[in-house]
């Protein structure tokens, strides 16, 4: 993938909330409307003590949300609102890295935060019924590994920029969604304020038709191949238009709306291209490639490989310091909340001739593995290897591979290596196509702005 100019991966970062000052969704609560406050002088007989973070103040109380996304600084229009009202509210902005029972990478606007969820409540109703909405959501504790957090969510900024760049080839693989009945293909993000029109009665999603490609790489006419995880759809499918799609994902709240939503409430338009070709909603993903590209090679699912040899690659797994570090993670908070750890390891492979992919998954659980929502304990470790004719073995170094979320292996190139087509639900919808060292040749990610639990 070419490098990117340093400008673009700067700006795209900014857009994503994500510099090298703030961090992704790093930003320390600024107060919108602060109240006053006295500060006492320090005694100079007291020894120093790191004071909390600015954010201890929310943690485990239940914040009433008026405003969620992915990039800092949105949210003027409702703030406005906020004030009119003429409420007693106290707005922050807040950065959901903070707090560990939240979903990362989003800043929200909190109109006024309470100890107990039956005030927060009630407040919402009183926003509610000056014309303001918002939601209510439980903080949780502060997050111990917050650098970690924004680490990631970094990454993921600059995987944005890549996936972004990529789409720039006109022979990259590209994912194909169904959406009203009609199926359309991802041709690049947009820059520019564009007037959309809801196009189901949830209002999830928006769009607005436009005469030519926004990218410059496709035409009317123009043909395409459509791939699944498990390989050919349909061959020459046709582009029959052009349209800026947003399917954002919003905050619950958002569909509760009376009167109903006039914009989107999260996410930014992408530029479609339209086919002609029918496309399941709920068919496993899709991918295109130019009409007379070479066809990928596919592997199946397989039962093919001996236990023996399922049996050794269970044993690496077992004896890898993941496994050991995950294992001792987990007992220690099972035996906090007296529970039991349920140790589920499972093999399973795709095969194409005498070359297999093999997934070893090793999932740790306490409870329902309510972690993302509750105090369960859920983790998994994934060893990815792909034996080749005559033994040889290629150790995949896709470390945060979750093995579940691998629904397709193929040889995108004919090269002999594989690529991996992975679809994750958490903390945003998305599907990725990856090569072997972990790196992405084409993805797609349905920006989620809902702050989960």
């Amino acid at each position: 993938m070419p490098r990117l100019p340093r400008l673009l991966v700067l700006v795209l970062l900014a857009v994503s909330g994500c510099t090298g000052l703030r961090g992704c969704g790093a930003s320390e609560p600024t107060p919108v409307q602060a109240p006053a406050s006295a500060a006492s002088a320090p005694d100079a007989s007291t020894p120093s003590v790191a004071p909390p973070p600015p954010e201890a103040r929310y943690a485990k109380k239940w914040l009433v949300i008026v405003h969620s996304s992915s990039t800092p600084g949105e949210g003027s229009g409702v703030l406005e609102a906020l004030r009119k009202t003429g409420l007693p509210a106290e707005p922050v902005r807040l950065s959901t890295n903070a707090f560990r029972d939240l979903r990362p990478c989003l800043e929200m606007v909190v109109a006024k935060v309470f100890a107990g969820r039956a005030e927060a409540e009630s407040f919402r109703k009183q926003l509610a019924e000056a014309g303001v909405e918002a939601y209510v959501k439980n903080a949780g504790p502060l997050e111990p590994e917050r650098e970690g957090k924004e680490a990631v969510c970094r990454a993921e900024a600059e995987a944005h920029a890549a996936r972004a760049e990529a789409l720039n080839l006109r022979t990259v693989p590209r994912f194909v969604e169904s959406h009203a009945g009609r199926t359309f293909m991802l041709l690049g993000e947009g820059t520019e304020s564009v007037a959309l029109e809801p196009v189901d009665a949830r209002r999830s999603v928006w769009m607005a038709p436009v005469e030519e490609d926004p990218t410059g790489l496709f035409a009317r006419g123009d043909t395409v191949d459509l791939y699944g995880a498990a390989g050919p759809v349909q061959a020459g499918c046709a582009v029959t238009g052009f349209a800026w799609i947003n399917r954002g994902v919003p905050h619950f709240g958002y569909f509760q709306q009376e009167p109903p939503p006039e914009a989107p409430g999260c996410g930014r338009p992408w530029a479609f291209a339209e086919l002609d070709c029918a496309v399941a909603p709920d068919a496993p993903l899709a991918f295109a490639l130019p009409a007379g590209t070479k066809a990928p090679v596919f592997f199946g699912a397989s039962e093919g490989l001996s236990a023996e040899v399922l049996e050794a690659q269970e044993a690496a797994l077992l004896q890898s310091s993941r496994f050991a570090t995950l294992r001792a993670e987990g007992s220690v908070q099972a035996e906090q909340v007296q529970e039991k750890l349920s140790e589920e390891v499972r093999v399973f492979n795709y095969s194409s001739g005498d070359t297999h992919a093999v997934f070893t998954v090793a999932r740790f659980r306490t409870g329902e593995g309510n972690s993302a929502c509750g105090p369960d304990y859920n983790q998994q470790v994934t060893r990815a290897v792909v034996l080749g004719p005559g033994g040889g073995e290629r150790l995949l170094p896709v470390k945060e591979l979750a093995g579940e979320d691998v629904v397709g292996v193929l040889d995108l190139e004919g090269d002999g290596k594989v690529e991996l087509l992975v679809q994750e639900s958490w903390p945003s919808h998305s599907v990725r196509l990856l090569r072997e060292d972990g790196s992405e040749v084409a993805g797609a990610v349905v920006e989620n702005c809902d702050c989960g639990c």
